[in-house]
């Protein structure tokens, strides 16, 4: 924080603030609105806490509980113990109060108001008393902010503590604690880890520690509420009471349920837990009972609870989903009735629904297979229907039926088929075509025998229409066609069964109506008179497997030849096993050969032989009535093709009944018709293409499917010309009597009768042709006028054309066609989409017997039934990790899983995959993977075969992080553990292990723990040369930053509120663990190390160090450390860093300006020495009032300079200051070693100075203080102090040392001889290279030269004959003088540049001296005189000038004019005159030499 922020004045901000505070307050002025707009309590609410979550809190015994008010005012305080059997804190609250400050182990007095909302308080305990007018500032950006710099002063929690607090807006993040603004604390990030709105700063170990302070919202709740304390420090309100029991929550409401599970009904008792979406868990238990002969287990549960059912009390292996009561209408939740929830699992699905709706099926048995350890055997879920026979009411169940009478063995279905009639009866105008058992045969003189059982059967009263007897014979294709080929006995019938299951899964005649031949729920009880009607059985069904070489495995039972036979086994009248028998020692003969036809091999299940058991017997006793239910969960590979590209394909032949449906759900329900072969036929047959999505039957006699108007099974037809057709009805022998033409009819007792050509479509059919010359007839129902007739006599041509009815009435309804013989009929299933290949699918095969002779099965397919599930779930387990991390792992980690079969890839392969937030996806296995976070779960079902060799192997490859695995094998029927193992790779056969036909439901749960290590910090300090030890009692701020893969991927460095342990210089660490706030900030001094804790090993951490005033992050360990920030990852052990500062004191400049002469110096003709001052006082009191503040020594710095800049400043540099305060310095100067002291008159003064070092770095503006040397002759640095805190003093922004140099004169004295003064004689003086260097003609050159003229200056004697050359420099000073080119032979030129003293060379100065214009009447003195100031030490120089009077003509002109006009007038003679003045300056030389005063 720097300081300029926190010296900044914000009048808009208090001007916005003042402005805000006045509108709030007039809102609620004008509305009346108050302040405290939450719900409070109300009195006698009990309230209870929970810390037993909580690791910091919840070994506390007591706390104390401050009821209070939104803006803090306490309602209630009371200290709770913690109650030994609940654990929990019970207390109660007072009414209006909205929060609980909870606290406890607090070691000072807490503060009148908890905090108050929209507050943070900050308590510091000042224990060392580091900071004895304590201050805190705190901030979140640099115009939100608690006050003006140093901030708010901190209030004692009593007068005695060393505790202080201060309240703070809660959005303020950071804070700074200072003695009222001057030794402080760097810049704080307020911890907010440990409680959202209180936290501690320990000054005597400089960390922010556990305030053990927080606080409870309870405005919301209402009622008795319980509140936990979270692993992450926040507190959650429950629905439930923890002290209640599970079972009589006073919160909750209870409802009644079932829970319906055939795997668990060994168990005595089951289990629900909730609540899954609350803190509260409680685990109420369900006990089995048995309703109307259904095992289930009854209890109560809470209706808004998130719960689970499971098996094993201890875990949740084997447990439901997640799930709640059901929200839908209907249920009964008062007790347990028919409407009462009912939450049904099972292999294939769960779900709720009503009791009366789970198939309560009072099975006679439930038969355990005694195939389920063939390896080539593979069963299917099938239930068997035996339909009771007429002796078997009379005589009971598995009685012979024959007696020898051929009829009786017929028609021994008479009383199973009235039961079916009175059933059809009640839909007689909609189930057009019940179907019949027995051996229905009308041909013949057994014409009769049929009628006689037939008659009074619903619907079948058609018989005499071969459309509607070959329903239940197959003769009636077979006459239908009028052809001797037998291949019609092998046609199908369609549509005699609806197009759909129901939602139960139900067989259905019509839509809402149960085929009665499969309700086994019916089934299971029903009676007709007085006696069962069938026995119902849940059994298997085994299918043959072979595998081909291309893989390619197909499921075959086929009973020709005996090759496949399945049969009961008997305890007497109760079947105990189903089996398997290969061969003909197993083999059942029908009785084909009764039948016209040889006896051959079919499927009998209710039947033995004598190498098996007894049952209902032999041949003789063949049981013709049963049905057989199959439930086949299948998937199919991706397009419907197998391994070796064939078609995916179910095929069947046989007889009698067979339909096949096909759907999603795992009951059947709603599933679509596929395959249908009805009709009491011979050995029919059909198939199924799962890549064309086509169902065939092979060969169909026609379509009872019930019209409509998209139906093609019939067509609406009228009546030729010359046919009448009278309807069917219940005659017995429906003909026309005629007389008039006897060559036509047949006889009977001397009359003739005719009978129709043909009875179809529901009429008799008479034509023309047929009747002769006869013109009347009557309609007789037999063959007997006497008691046959129907009608009067009538007119034959009144009838040809149309319809009518058996009385002679016209028959008005419109007539339709039923086409017959429509031989192979395709049909597009599931609308010709291919079938996903990672779903699993239910099919359905009804089949029945009931046409008696001969009984065939033969069932081969090709897809892959699917009898198992396993699922593979993933749970990171993170152990003491803060909650933080633990959430980011778990939403973040991915494991890899590589899932073999067999030891064979698995690629291709779908499986279903739920995530943690219940979503769930169809996913497919890629190179045998597939991939896994926490609490996910890959649902394989029936992906695989039974009975397979599994391996699963994890690979935690794609995380940088380090991992422990287990695995734990359940069996999900049970929950029980099958086996386990602490390696990544699993085996195991997929197989129940009790039963390895049965529906495996296999679990394997994975379990990775996180290995965590922890990473020790120290700190260590050396001085500038990087070597020699520095001690400082210096802060050092850290930040430390986590990326779980490095790379940025899938995290970024983020921070966490790490716990650790300090060690304090010279101790061990301490016990304590503190915990840094969000930002992952803590700090540490020379000496002292910090320990984090629990980070994951992998994980790479940014550690990056503050910057502080003063020093500079150098090493950690011998690592360069320059940038600050050091990027590692951790190890599983020797995570020990020690940080290295280097002193970096702050260079500052103390500066003066230097001028000579007045003008800025650059040269080094003087010294200068900066000269720090020891520690002295200040005029800045410190924080006792009494005693004042002093300044730092800066005693060590002490340094020279000699040249000043070439702006004339004098600039000690890189003055190096480590710690922030006042620094003073003076400053004095002194002449260069070597110099002469008389060129130069020097400055008198030494300059103080003052600076000051903040804590942000910067550095104030020097003041400085000039101070005659005299008067701080001998004085001490202490001494010295007065002219610094001397408010008189006048404080200059510059220091200036001004010097001149010794200026010179020359001076001349013209006289006569005579000795008198001369006046007005003028003479020059100029400045020149050296001495001697110029001639009378150069002097004429510089005269006669405007511009060179100008760098002469000439003065006049005065009336004493004297003129002054005063203030002449002694020193050239670049300003130019005369010289000679080439040397000094060439031509006199003015030369700007020379050596200059001001800027460091101090040359002497020559100077010559003439006289160019003697007085009036004076000849001239033509004497060139040279000097260089000093002279022999001297500084001002004399000239004397004698010389004769002459008479010259009076001229014009200034100086020597005389030549000029020589020069300029008698050119021709200027050799002539130079010569001359040469010849006369040599000859006066000596006569006129001037006298040179010394």
């Amino acid at each position: 924080m720097k300081l300029s922020k926190k010296l900044c004045i914000t009048a808009k901000k208090s001007f916005s603030l003042v402005l805000a505070l006045t509108l709030m307050l007039s809102i609620c002025a004008v509305s009346g609105m108050s302040l405290n707009v939450f719900a409070a309590t109300s009195l006698d609410q009990k309230i209870y806490i929970n810390l037993n979550k909580n690791k910091e809190w919840n070994g506390f015994s007591s706390v104390t509980c401050r009821f209070a008010q939104d803006d803090g005012t306490v309602l209630k305080t009371e200290k709770v113990s913690k109650d030994p059997s609940s654990e929990v804190f019970k207390t109660i609250a007072p009414s209006g109060a909205t929060k609980i400050e909870l606290s406890s182990g607090v070691n000072f007095t807490l503060p009148e108001k908890t905090v108050a909302k929209g507050s943070r308080r900050i308590y510091l305990n000042n224990s060392n008393n580091t900071y004895k007018e304590a201050y805190a500032y705190s901030w979140v950006n640099d115009t939100d902010f608690n006050a003006e710099w140093p901030g708010a002063a901190m209030t004692k929690t009593s007068s005695d503590s060393d505790y202080y607090y201060v309240d703070v807006k809660s959005s303020h993040k950071n804070v700074i604690f200072s003695n009222k603004g001057e030794t402080q604390t760097s810049d704080l990030g307020i911890n907010d880890s440990y409680s959202a709105d209180n936290a501690l700063y320990d000054a005597s170990k400089s960390q922010w520690t556990n305030p053990f302070i927080k606080t409870i919202d309870i405005s919301g709740a209402t009622g008795d509420t319980e509140f936990y304390l979270t692993t992450d420090g926040s507190f959650k309100e429950s629905k439930y009471l923890s002290v209640e029991s599970p079972d009589k929550q006073s919160k909750a409401t209870y409802k009644t349920v079932y829970v319906s599970n055939d795997d668990w009904k060994s168990l005595p008792k089951i289990y629900a837990t909730f609540d899954y979406n609350d803190a509260y868990e409680g685990t109420v238990e369900l006990t089995q009972t048995t309703v109307n002969g259904h095992v289930v287990f009854s209890g109560k549960i809470p209706t808004d609870a998130v719960l689970r059912f499971h098996p094993q009390k201890p875990n949740l292996n084997g447990a439901s989903s997640a799930t709640s009561y059901p929200t839908g209408s209907g249920y009964d939740d008062s007790g347990y009735s028919e409407n009462t929830a009912t939450y049904v699992k099972t292999a294939r699905g769960e779900s709720w629904t009503k009791f009366s709706e789970i198939g309560n099926v009072d099975y006679n048995a439930v038969v355990e297979n005694s195939f389920s350890n063939n390896p080539n055997i593979v069963g299917v879920d099938a239930t068997y229907f035996d339909y009771w026979s007429d002796k078997e009411q009379e005589k009971g169940y598995l009685q012979c039926q024959g007696n020898g009478n051929m009829y009786d063995y017929w028609y021994q279905f008479d009383n199973f088929n009235s039961y079916i009639s009175n059933i059809a009866l009640n839909y007689k105008s909609d189930w057009k075509y019940p179907l019949y058992f027995g051996n229905m045969y009308k041909g013949g003189e057994h014409y009769e025998t049929f009628k006689t059982h037939a008659k009074g059967l619903t619907n079948i009263n058609n018989y005499d229409d071969n459309y509607y007897y070959a329903v239940n014979n197959s003769n009636g294709m077979y006459w239908q066609m009028g052809s001797n080929d037998k291949k019609y006995y092998t046609y199908s019938l369609l549509g005699l069964m609806n197009n759909k299951l129901d939602s139960k899964g139900n067989l259905q005649v019509i839509n809402g109506v149960k085929a009665p031949y499969f309700d086994a729920e019916a089934l299971s009880t029903a009676t007709y008179n007085g006696a069962r009607v069938a026995n119902v059985y849940k059994s298997s069904f085994p299918f043959r497997t072979t595998t081909d070489d291309a893989g390619v495995t197909t499921y075959e039972f086929t009973s020709k030849n005996a090759t496949d036979n399945i049969y009961f086994t008997w305890d007497g009248l109760t079947p105990k096993k189903i089996n398997y028998g290969a061969g003909k020692d197993y083999g059942i003969l029908d009785d084909l050969g009764s039948f016209s036809g040889t006896n051959g091999y079919g499927i009998f299940p209710f039947n033995n032989t004598s190498a098996t058991s007894s049952g209902k017997g032999t041949n003789s006793n063949l049981d013709y009535g049963f049905g057989i239910r199959l439930d086949i969960d299948f998937r199919v590979p991706k397009d419907g093709l197998l391994a070796d590209d064939k078609p995916a394909t179910f095929n069947f032949s046989g007889d009698d009944d067979l339909w096949v449906y096909i759907g999603e759900d795992s009951t059947g329900a709603d599933a679509e018709l596929a395959l249908d072969l009805g009709g009491d036929h011979k050995e029919a047959s059909g198939s199924i293409n799962f890549n064309t999505m086509k169902a065939t039957a092979d060969n169909v006699f026609a379509d009872y499917s019930t019209p409509s108007s998209t139906s093609s099974s019939l067509t609406t037809v009228t009546v030729p010309s010359d046919e009448f057709w009278v309807k069917t009805g219940n005659y017995t022998d429906f003909c026309l009597y005629v007389w008039q033409d006897e060559s036509v009819g047949t006889p009977n007792n001397g009359k003739r009768y005719v009978k129709p050509y043909e009875v179809s479509d529901g009429f008799y059919k008479f034509k023309k042709s047929k009747l002769g010359s006869n013109t009347n007839a009557i309609f007789c129902k037999w063959q007997n006028i006497n008691d046959g007739k129907l009608t009067k006599e009538l007119t034959l041509s009144d009838l040809y054309g149309k319809m009518w009815n058996g009385d002679g009435t016209p028959y008005s309804a419109d007539v339709s066609s039923h086409p017959t013989n429509l031989g192979t009929v395709s049909k597009t299933i599931n609308n010709g989409t291919k079938l996903d290949p990672n779903k699993t699918y239910h099919m359905v095969v009804f089949c029945m017997e009931r046409g008696e002779a001969e009984s065939n099965f033969s069932v081969n397919f090709t897809m892959t039934p699917a009898n198992n599930d396993l699922k593979v779930t993933k749970a990171l387990d993170t152990g003491d990790v803060v909650s933080e991390i633990s959430d980011d792992l778990k939403a973040n980690e991915t494991f890899d899983y590589t899932i073999k079969e067999n030891g064979n890839d698995t690629s291709g392969k779908g499986y279903k995959l739920t995530k943690s937030d219940e979503s769930t996806s169809n996913e497919t296995l890629s190179n045998s993977g597939f991939t896994l976070k926490d609490n996910y779960i890959a649902d394989f079902d029936n992906s695989f075969k039974t009975g397979n060799d599994m391996t699963v192997d994890e690979s935690t490859d794609s995380s940088k992080l380090k991992y422990t695995t287990n695995w734990e094998l359940v069996n999900n029927r049970v929950g029980s553990t099958i086996k386990s193992g602490s390696a990544t790779e699993s085996a195991f056969n997929l197989a129940d292990p009790a039963d390895k036909k049965a529906y495996a439901q296999l679990q394997l749960n994975y379990t990775n723990s996180i290995v965590t290590a922890p990473l020790e910090i120290s700190k260590n300090v050396v001085g500038e040369d990087g070597k020699t030890d520095y001690d400082t009692d210096q802060q050092f701020t850290f930040a430390i930053a986590l990326d779980f893969d490095g790379n940025g991927s899938t995290y970024d460095y983020k921070t966490y509120p790490l716990e650790y342990q300090l060690k304090e210089k010279g101790a061990d660490y301490s016990s304590t663990a503190y915990r840094t706030p969000l930002d992952g900030s803590f700090t540490i001094k020379k000496g002292e190390s910090i320990k984090l804790l629990n980070i994951p090993v992998g994980a790479t951490y940014k550690i990056t160090e503050k910057n502080v005033i003063g020093y500079v992050p150098y090493k950690v360990g011998n690592q360069s450390f320059d940038d600050g920030t050091l990027v590692g990852t951790l190890a599983k052990t020797g995570n020990a860093l020690n940080f290295i500062n280097k002193v970096n004191p702050t260079n500052i400049a103390i500066s003066v300006n230097k001028t000579l002469d007045g003008q800025a110096y650059s040269g080094s003709k003087f010294g200068y020495t900066l000269t720090g001052l020891g520690s002295m006082d200040t005029t800045k009191l410190d924080t006792d009032g009494k005693t004042f503040i002093k300044t730092n020594s800066a005693a060590t710095v002490s340094t020279n300079l000699k040249t000043p800049d070439k702006n004339g400043k004098v600039e000690f540099k890189n003055l190096k200051l480590v710690t922030a305060g006042v620094y003073r310095f003076k400053i004095t100067e002194a002449l260069a070693e070597g110099e002469n002291a008389f060129d130069y008159k020097m400055d008198t003064n030494t300059w103080l100075a003052e600076i000051e070092l903040l804590e942000n770095g910067e550095v104030t503006a020097a003041k400085y203080i000039k101070v005659k040397n005299s008067d701080i002759e001998g004085k001490t640095d202490e001494e010295l102090a007065g002219y610094f805190n001397d408010s008189t003093s006048v404080k200059e922004n510059e220091a200036l040392f001004a010097n001149e140099t010794t200026h010179g004169s020359a001076t001349v004295n013209k006289k006569n001889q005579t000795g008198d003064n001369v006046s007005d004689t003028e003479f020059a003086v100029m400045k020149v290279s050296s001495e001697g260097i110029l001639t009378a003609d150069d002097i004429n050159t510089i005269i006669n030269d405007a511009s060179m003229k100008t760098h002469m200056v000439s003065k006049k004697t005065d009336s004493n004959g004297q003129a002054v050359f005063d203030n002449l420099t002694i020193f050239k000073d670049g300003q130019g003088e005369f010289t000679k080119t080439n040397g000094n032979n060439g031509n006199v030129v003015w030369s700007d540049s020379s050596d200059n003293y001001i800027s460091g060379t101090s040359t002497y100065q020559t100077y010559c001296l003439f006289e160019y214009k003697p007085s009036e009447g004076y000849t001239p003195n033509y004497t060139l005189s040279y000097f260089t100031l000093p002279v022999e030490g001297k500084y001002n120089v004399t000239y004397n000038y004698v010389d004769g009077a002459i008479t010259m003509p009076q001229a014009s002109g200034e100086g020597m004019n005389g030549y000029v006009v020589l020069g300029l007038s008698v050119a021709g003679l200027a050799v002539t005159m130079f010569t001359g003045y040469a010849i006369y300056y040599g000859k006066v030389r000596k006569k006129r030499r001037a006298g040179r005063r010394k």
